[in-house]
């Protein structure tokens, strides 16, 4: 499973990128899905497994306002938390 993290601009979606990549952690920046509205068009999806680093690392790193949705079957959304 994946979650999907969405933020209030595109400047932070970049240096949630650059902490998360700098921890090695697997994350893919892709376009917010249709289902899920929101002010920035990119988000960070990452495994379900490391969900919870990567809002560590990222809450350290300054960056506040992260909603995660988590992919559920058939491919659909639901606000994780």
């Amino acid at each position: 499973m994946t979650c999907v993290l969405l933020f209030d601009s595109v400047h932070q979606v970049m240096r949630a990128e650059k902490l998360l990549k700098k921890r090695n952690l697997q994350i893919d920046l892709i376009p917010v899905p249709r289902e899920i509205s929101s002010d920035c068009g990119v988000a960070i999806e990452l495994p379900s497994e490391i969900k919870e680093e990567a809002l560590h690392l990222i809450g350290r790193g300054g960056l506040s306002n992260v909603i995660c949705y988590r992919r559920i079957e058939g491919g659909s959304f639901e606000k994780d938390g």
